[in-house]
């Protein structure tokens, strides 16, 4: 997978990545800390609102109160940020496959960061859209 978006944890070798879309989905994978699980998101609805989340955290150059939240139309990824005081940046990630299914699974992550990584993170995700708009 090529990634568009990384997003790698400051304490741990915990790692997002999503990918660039791939006909009408893209690609999810977490890894870390004896951690692998992947899924597909529908691009056509998922990936500009994703942009538009990633776009939004950029624009934090301080810290925030409260948690800022997005969820794909299927909830086969799910993010929670947060950020304290001392701008250190928590993405709470859960990621599901199979959901409806009988062998559904789901595995929810912190990944560590830090507030000057979301501005990369804002750039990195204009690739989603543009990458769709190719398809």
């Amino acid at each position: 997978m090529e990634p568009l978006i990384t997003i790698r944890s400051t304490a741990s070798n915990r790692v997002l990545q999503i990918g660039e879309p791939n006909g009408s989905f893209f690609p999810v994978e977490l890894t870390g800390y004896s951690i692998t699980a992947n899924t597909q998101l529908w691009s056509e609805m998922d990936a500009p609102d994703l942009a538009f989340f990633f776009a939004n955290l950029g624009e934090h150059r301080a810290p925030w109160k409260g948690a800022i939240t997005w969820a794909s139309l299927e909830g086969d990824l799910g993010l929670s940020v947060t950020c304290t005081a001392l701008g250190s940046v928590t993405f709470q990630v859960k990621l599901r496959g199979l959901p409806g299914a009988p062998e559904e699974w789901s595995v929810q992550v912190g990944i560590e960061t830090g507030l000057g990584e979301l501005e990369r993170l804002a750039i990195e995700a204009k690739g989603l859209v543009n990458a769709n708009n190719a398809i």
